[in-house]
């Protein structure tokens, strides 16, 4: 079974499991693209913007 890109029991409220192959490229060209470091986490707001930019071309693909 194919991991899945969803992290539907995630204790913070996120929608979107940031280690999953195809997600982990465009998290670090989120971070990139704001001018975070490698080694820095999202603030919650700018990993809430991260997972509506994702969710947004999920449903643009259905």
């Amino acid at each position: 079974m194919k991991e899945s890109i969803y992290a539907p029991d995630n204790k913070y409220g996120y929608k979107i499991n940031i280690s999953h192959p195809d997600i982990k490229p465009l998290y670090q060209r989120f971070k990139k693209w704001k001018g975070i470091a490698d080694w820095c986490p999202l603030s919650d707001a700018e990993r809430l913007e991260f997972e509506s930019y994702i969710l947004k071309g999920e449903k643009s693909n259905d």
